[in-house]
């Protein structure tokens, strides 16, 4: 189940990107499910479609913020 509070990015690179400009270390593998946390709430997530496809979610609130 998607969280409602996340938004697909369809490029992995600008995943990546949003991530370390967020001041997020990276996840040591695009392909694997990972997600990062602050408390309880997903800030960003990477997971395997029904299909095996890999997609990249990320709280866009938390873009730019250190």
């Amino acid at each position: 189940m998607m969280d409602s509070h996340l938004t697909e990015i369809k490029n992995a690179h600008l995943f990546m990107d949003y991530l370390r400009s967020s001041g997020v270390k990276s996840p040591g593998s695009r392909s694997d499910n990972w997600e990062f946390a602050d408390k309880e709430r997903v800030l960003a997530k990477i997971s395997k479609d029904k299909n095996g496809d890999t997609k990249f979610f990320i709280c866009a609130a938390m873009l730019g913020r250190k």
